[in-house]
């Protein structure tokens, strides 16, 4: 079982296993496929460290430029 936030409904929704319809490892985070029970879509969630990490990176601001 899995627990999600369906972007949709904005709702949290308990999953069985088999409504998981792809896991996709990548190299910076997993990719789930979930079809989701509230609103009927398919929703992609990411997991890992790394993935948080690279988002956290990117959605610094450039304060910190150098001038030559």
């Amino acid at each position: 079982m899995t627990l999600i936030t369906c972007p949709v409904t904005r709702t949290d929704e308990l999953v069985s296993d088999r409504r998981i319809r792809s896991v996709t490892n990548h190299p910076t985070h997993i990719a789930l496929a979930v079809e989701c029970p509230a609103c009927g879509s398919v929703h992609v969630y990411r997991t890992g460290r790394r993935w948080e990490a690279a988002r956290a990176t990117a959605a610094r601001p450039a304060d910190r430029l150098v001038h030559a």
